[in-house]
């Protein structure tokens, strides 16, 4: 029903009886339902609401790479305390996910055009969870997974904030170390990192899965953490399956010794382990 080349992507929007689709080159970006635009058959969309149960009382998200804005539109309708700010590079991607997915025109949700990277830097705002799920192809483009990002990220966020990742890879074997840099990555850069497979659970030996990661200084334990899951954080959460997301919380060794730091110039020296600054 759709289909032109934007100077960032070959777009394309189908359709059948059912879902209305939009894809990037030859991957699936978002979903919605027919009857029903704030549902998605997307699995992992839903893993990001796992931050609430890391900040249940999060009251202002960043998101990075709006798509057809499946997770602005169910957090703009499940939290009606949640402001969103979404960033996509694309305006043509803006366009699609007001025109044919549905994306609210509200004072609570402000998209800008324009790189996520940039807008952390200048932004006054800060953030109780901030979602990356900003894609050049099947890769997170490479400047939004540094270290010195990550640094700026954290000074964006509220304290007991969280930085939520979407990557697709392998948790483990020889095509996890794209993932086991990112892990050790955000692990020199916040206290507590969960790793959730999607899907994992089901099939733990396909080679490459939808892999939600979730990091933050705020003093909770796994085993805290999955009681919020469970309980749907007081019952505040209402995606499908939200109580078993548990399951696919990945308690494996992450091998890190022989993966670099990801760095915005190759080979240069790690950053101080010191805390950033807050703005």
């Amino acid at each position: 029903m759709y289909e032109h080349d934007s100077a960032y992507h070959s777009i394309q929007v189908t359709e059948n009886a059912a879902w209305r689709t939009l894809v990037f080159e030859h991957n699936q970006q978002s979903s919605m339902a027919l009857d029903d635009p704030f549902e998605t058959d997307i699995e992992y969309v839903g893993y990001f609401h796992v931050a609430m149960a890391i900040k249940p009382d999060a009251s202002r998200t960043l998101v990075i790479g709006l798509g057809g804005g499946s997770v602005v539109k169910r957090m703009w309708r499940d939290y009606p305390a949640m402001r969103i700010d979404a960033i996509e590079i694309d305006p043509e991607v803006v366009e699609i996910a007001r025109d044919l997915f549905a994306l609210p025109v509200d004072e609570r949700i402000s998209v800008t055009v324009g790189d996520g990277r940039q807008f952390v830097k200048v932004t006054a705002e800060t953030y109780d969870i901030v979602i990356v799920d900003a894609f050049d192809d099947d890769r997170v483009p490479r400047h939004l997974t540094t270290e010195e990002f990550m640094r700026e990220v954290r000074d964006v966020l509220t304290p007991g904030g969280v930085v939520a990742y979407n990557f697709i890879g392998s948790l483990h074997g020889s095509r996890s170390r794209a993932f086991r840099s990112l892990y050790r990555t955000m692990s020199n850069v916040w206290r507590r990192l969960w790793v959730f497979g999607v899907g994992y659970a089901d099939d733990p030996s396909h080679p490459g899965h939808n892999i939600i990661m979730l990091a933050t200084d705020a003093d909770l334990t796994a085993e805290e953490l999955l009681q919020r899951i469970a309980g749907r954080v007081d019952g505040m959460v209402s995606v499908p399956a939200f109580h078993l997301f548990g399951e696919d919380l990945y308690r494996g060794p992450i091998r890190r010794g022989d993966v670099p730091l990801i760095l915005d110039e190759p080979g240069a020296k790690r950053a101080p382990r010191g805390r950033a600054r807050r703005r």
